[in-house]
Formats: C-alpha cells, sequence, structure tokens
C-alpha cells in the first residue's frame, strides 16, 4: 500500500504586524522620522498548556544612505537586513531566513510630508533538522541507523535556497497624522528537506496593509496629543488567505520636551481564527509591546487550545527626525514609525 502526504509549512502570521516593517513590506527599509532603526519581535504559541513547539523570532536593523544630504537632494536610498528563526519543536527544526533590502524613497510635496518608496529584497533561507532529537517508536529511530547497512532515511543535510520580493509603500506623515499603505510580492521558499523529486515548488506570496494613526488633538505642530490608531493587513499565499484588522486607542503618558511617553491599547482580529489584545507604549525613543492571542474554535475542528504571546521591541538610533530638513520635526510620533 502506497500512502501519500501533502504538507504545507505555517505562514508566519504576527499579531503586531507593524512591529518588524521589512517584514511587511520591503520599500519600508529607510523610510520613517529616524536615521537608524532596530526592530524585534518575539512569538510563541502555547497548544494545550505546551510552551515552547513553535517559535518565531524576527530582527531587523534599518537606515539610509546619505544621512546629511542637502535640501535640494531630498531623495534618498534606504538599506536594511531582516533575520528571521522560525523554530519547531523546541529548535528540532529551524528555518532562518536572511533578507536584505534595498528602497528608493521620492518626495512628493516640497515640506517633505508626502513619498513614495518602491523596495528590492533578497532573502537567503537555510533549513537544520537536528534528527538525533527525531523519536517515532519503531516507524523512525536515528540510533537504528547505526545497526543496518543501508536505510531509506531521505532527509537532505542543511537545505538552503535563495528568493527574491519586491514592494511598493506610500506614506502621508504631518504634525496631525500618519497614514501609509503598501503592497509586496515575495517568495519565501522553505528548502526542500528531502532529496524526493516530489516536492512541491513553493508559490509567491502577496501582502498588502493600510496603517493609519490620526491625532485628537486640533493643533498642526506636532502637539502630539491622543490618537486613534487602524491597521489592515492582507497575506495571500497560494490558495491561503489572511485577514487581519485592528485599532487602538492612543493615549499621552507625558511630554517633556522633545520626550514623548504614549500608550495605546486596542486590539487586533485575525479573520475566523484569533483576537489578540495588545498593549504598547512609546516610551521616547523605545517602543515595546504585547500582544495575547485568543484563538477561536474555527481554527481547527479538533478540540485543541491554542493562545500565543507575542512581544515587540524597537529602538531609534542617532534619533534626529531627518537632519536635512526642519520641515520634519513638527511630524507626530507614532506606534507605526
Amino acid at each position: 500500500m502506497l500512502i501519500q502526504n501533502l504538507a504545507n509549512g505555517q505562514e508566519i502570521v504576527l499579531s503586531q504586524p507593524f512591529s518588524v516593517s521589512q517584514y511587511q513590506n520591503a520599500a519600508a527599509a529607510g523610510a520613517g522620522s529616524y536615521d537608524s532603526r532596530f526592530q524585534a519581535n518575539y512569538r510563541n504559541p502555547v497548544i494545550d498548556g505546551v510552551s515552547g513547539l513553535f517559535q518565531t523570532a524576527t530582527f531587523s536593523l534599518d537606515s539610509r544612505i546619505g544621512k546629511e544630504v542637502e535640501e535640494i537632494s531630498r531623495n534618498y536610498f534606504g538599506y536594511g537586513i531582516l533575520f528571521v528563526n522560525d523554530r519547531v519543536m523546541n529548535g528540532v527544526m529551524q528555518n532562518n531566513y536572511f533578507t536584505a533590502n534595498v528602497a528608493y524613497h521620492i518626495f512628493l510635496d516640497d515640506n517633505l510630508y508626502s513619498h513614495l518608496a518602491g523596495g528590492i529584497g533578497v532573502t537567503y533561507t537555510r533549513t537544520s533538522l537536528d534528527n538525533s532529537r527525531l523519536r517515532f517508536g519503531d516507524q523512525y529511530d536515528y540510533r537504528d541507523l547505526l545497526t543496518y547497512a543501508s536505510t531509506l532515511e531521505n532527509i537532505a543535510a542543511y537545505p538552503k535556497s535563495l528568493s527574491f520580493n519586491a514592494a511598493l509603500m506610500y506614506t502621508r506623515h504631518d504634525g496631525k497624522k500618519f497614514l501609509q499603505t503598501g503592497a509586496m510580492v515575495y517568495k519565501y521558499d522553505k528548502p526542500n528537506v528531502t532529496y524526493t523529486p516530489l516536492n512541491k515548488a513553493s508559490d509567491f506570496s502577496y501582502r498588502a496593509f493600510a496603517n493609519a494613526d490620526i491625532s485628537m488633538s486640533e493643533t498642526d505642530d506636532g502637539d502630539e496629543g491622543n490618537s486613534i490608531l487602524f491597521n489592515v493587513n492582507y497575506l495571500n499565499s497560494g490558495t491561503k488567505n489572511q485577514l487581519t484588522v485592528g485599532g487602538y486607542m492612543g493615549l499621552k503618558i507625558k511630554k517633556d520636551y522633545d520626550a514623548l511617553y504614549k500608550m495605546y491599547l486596542g486590539c487586533m482580529y485575525k479573520l475566523n481564527q484569533s483576537y489578540s489584545p495588545t498593549l504598547a507604549f512609546i516610551l521616547n525613543k523605545n517602543t515595546i509591546g504585547m500582544s495575547y492571542d485568543i484563538y477561536t474554535n474555527n481554527v481547527t475542528s479538533a478540540n485543541i487550545r491554542m493562545s500565543a504571546f507575542e512581544f515587540t521591541f524597537a529602538r531609534k538610533l542617532d534619533f534626529s527626525r531627518m537632519k536635512y530638513t526642519d520641515n520634519k520635526a513638527g511630524r507626530m510620533r507614532t506606534l507605526f514609525d
């Protein structure tokens, strides 16, 4: 009897997708009110009380070329790197993605409040499998391989792949609002972990998003008071679709000269999947966020209880609100930046 199984790897879907901007859109490299920026996200799903079965950690760093450019050369290049570590069963299998992105930013108005960006990137992926930790009774035990002259083991050693992405993004950022929308096509290949010729080729994935953070103050001078924030994120990966929507209330805690302390409280909703209550803070140059996924019964027909914790951190480095123009000093600061 011949039994054939087809399995598709789970696409990485974050509950705070804006927390690692380059994962959401390659054109985000070098965009925003900073010279350089570091972002990190850690996600740990819990299944029936068991933690560590799946873990995802992302880290990114981006900056711009020519931070001190003259005002007559307002357009600029941004660049960034992104690292994603996706672990299964406490590291029995790991997919490591390393992406390098470059983006070109074109300002559309004299005040430098609106700009269009196009980005491209290349991703190197390497998969590791620790078969010494695999145990399936008499079906598979790596120790038995030492006692037989030949085996039917079909696992490749450290498979790797190379893939590409391309993206567009529009941003409007002034003293009263932050509006942003973009789309990206990419192919984050997971390498074939076996030598079989029947491996299915990876499909292209498409991501589109829209972000908005609108000040509730009546002034237009960067007062940075309370605000209301919205996020929509759509992902298409082959025949699979995922829509995430969310809203937050931003409440100013303290504003002292150039230091801003602000709290965002709200919830994200993954359609037919989970609710994610979220708490985030802007703490001057730092941004931190915490969310907890509460999964609905539509996720699986089995009686499995699922949840997930997600933590984010961002740090603006050499923060100067774009040194080459004073017009940027009036822009509101936001969780998206």
